[in-house]
């Protein structure tokens, strides 16, 4: 067996265990009490930041106020229920959203504070007037980044918050909330889906157009004097907040993916690296199982695009659902060129070589950082499904008396708990049964992904993934047709073409290709939980 490799370096390994050595004392708390310190510390955090000093009764009332609007930013989250497109838990939302919250605060305490110093400078207007300085605190920096990371309606509450709180800093409250919510309707509904850097900029540059519009009708509102430099002024303030909406933004959001685990396209994207080290090693030292994994992906995006699932999920999730497999390549039928070195062994240890790469994979992911919802493909595209081929060897070799544990030739599981995940599972055995085909066709393709699909659905893989049955025929003609087109026959062209024997029962493969074939589709090694067990069946003419 070859060595594992490391993967991360001993500075990275470092901060994870001082990080890990920080973080354990919020382990000892439940779930409910740790929701009760986090509310707590925002409420108590933000009124400090609202309050002006000396205390007075008002600040009773600013922290009536506060606990008001973080219970209705509670409640409002939960009821939106868990944010599965983002693989992002309900109190992980809320702790995203009130510390976006604290820091907006913070950022227009700082603003207003720092507007009114700049004003006492200057006694020419409109410079010497604390209302335009602050045109340039980025109201909508916290609408923005939950816009971004969450979704729109939950950008638009945190808009509504945020433009209350201004209106308790500014001197002039009814103008200061009035231009944030504006400003911060214009970061909500400015950007688009999240799906390249720029975006954070054309949002940015939405609300300093609508900022600058904004300024100058509450300019004449006022009555203030119409002047060329009283107009550029307001104007230069108003697009300085916008752009420093897009520097506040673009700075939170991949500390923010970081911290609370949100995964958003851009960090899937970058999850595609073909130069990430664990993608690198997966490429070199189990290449049969890397070209499996992309073509697994293929397939996989095809089919959760015709549901209307996360396809981008789907296709990253099939990179690294195998990396497991790093540890003992030459152990699983798509990487072995010779012969099967499972011939050699136990039914029970090849069962344990097979289904380890699970567990391998699973502590390869924490060890690299890999993002929850990502890593949950390692272990649910197998499910709980048996190993029933290697099952049988081990009944038929056990002596007299002796029992066979099936727990030894089960995967670990948890069945498939989302809808890109049995997808996965689904293409992961498509594919892999397709490969096994000497002469893959349109027959015997759709009969082995109907057969698949039909072991896999009875074995009770999918009862948990919320898949229905309409979905189910969706994503099974997809394949079928996504796997036609990927080993659709070449044309013969005179001259130019070996000739080939005629076809056998079971063609094992030589050194120069991998795994084994299979002339007929009834021949594929699909065992009752529709897994393809190439590895339990003996070669008789490998090398």
């Amino acid at each position: 067996m070859i060595p594992c490799p490391k993967f991360t370096s001993r500075l990275t390994r470092v901060r994870n265990a001082v990080t890990g050595i920080i973080l354990r004392p919020f382990r000892w708390f439940s779930p409910a009490t740790q929701l009760a310190l986090g509310f707590t510390f925002l409420v108590g955090s933000t009124s400090l930041l609202l309050v002006r000093w000396p205390l007075s009764p008002k600040s009773i009332g600013v922290f009536v106020l506060v606990l008001a609007s973080y219970f209705v930013l509670w409640r409002f989250v939960e009821s939106r229920g868990t944010y599965d497109n983002l693989s992002i838990s309900r109190r992980r939302a809320f702790a995203l959203a009130g510390s976006a919250i604290v820091v907006e605060t913070a950022l227009m305490r700082f603003g207003f504070l720092v507007a009114a110093g700049l004003a006492a400078q200057s006694t020419q207007a409109p410079l010497n007037a604390a209302s335009v300085w602050a045109l340039t605190i980025p109201f909508a920096a916290a609408s923005l980044l939950v816009t971004m990371l969450l979704n729109r309606q939950l950008g638009l509450i945190l808009g509504i918050i945020a433009s209350i709180f201004a209106g308790l800093l500014a001197p002039s409250g009814a103008q200061a909330t009035l231009f944030a919510f504006i400003s911060c309707s214009a970061a909500v509904y400015g950007i688009k889906r999240y799906r390249e850097r720029q975006s954070i900029t054309l949002a940015g540059l939405v609300v300093a157009g609508v900022n600058c519009v904004t300024a100058l009708a509450l300019m004449v509102f006022s009555q203030l004097p119409l002047t060329l430099t009283g107009v550029v002024v307001v104007a230069s303030c108003a697009i300085g907040g916008g752009l420093l909406t897009i520097i506040f933004a673009a700075g939170g959001v991949p500390i923010n993916e970081s911290l609370f685990g949100v995964l958003t396209d851009i960090r899937l994207l970058e999850l595609s690296n073909a130069d990430l080290p664990v993608l690198s090693q997966l490429a070199l030292r189990a290449p049969g199982t890397n070209q499996h994994s992309h073509a697994v992906g293929q397939l996989a995006e095809d089919a959760s695009r015709a549901i209307g699932a996360n396809a981008l999920l789907a296709r990253i999730g099939s990179l690294y659902h195998d990396i497991g497999k790093v540890a003992a390549p030459e152990h699983f039928v798509e990487n072995q060129t010779g012969r099967n070195p499972h011939d050699r062994l136990r039914p029970v240890q090849s069962a344990k070589i097979i289904t380890s790469h699970v567990i391998y994979g699973l502590k390869l992911a924490r060890e690299i950082g890999l993002p929850k919802r990502v890593a949950d493909f390692i272990p649910q595209h197998h499910g709980t499904r048996t190993l029933h081929f290697f099952l049988q060897k081990a009944a038929g070799q056990a002596r007299n008396g002796e029992k066979i544990n099936e727990a030894e030739f089960r995967y670990p599981g948890p069945k498939p708990q989302f809808k890109e995940a049995a997808i996965l599972m689904l293409a992961d055995s498509a594919e892999a049964a397709a490969r096994s085909l000497a002469h893959p066709d349109h027959e015997s393709v759709r009969a082995i992904v109907a057969r698949i699909f039909d072991a896999i659905i009875a074995d009770g893989q999918l009862d948990e993934s919320n898949l229905s049955l309409r979905e189910l025929t969706q994503i099974r003609e997809t394949l079928i047709g996504s796997l036609n087109a990927l080993y659709h026959p070449r044309i013969d062209y005179p001259g130019f073409n070996v000739a080939t024997p005629a076809p056998s029962e079971k063609e094992p493969a030589g050194d120069e290709e991998r795994g084994v074939t299979y002339a007929n589709a009834a021949d594929v090694p699909i065992n009752a939980s529709g897994e393809v067990e190439d590895e339990a069946i003996k070669r008789v003419n490998g090398k």
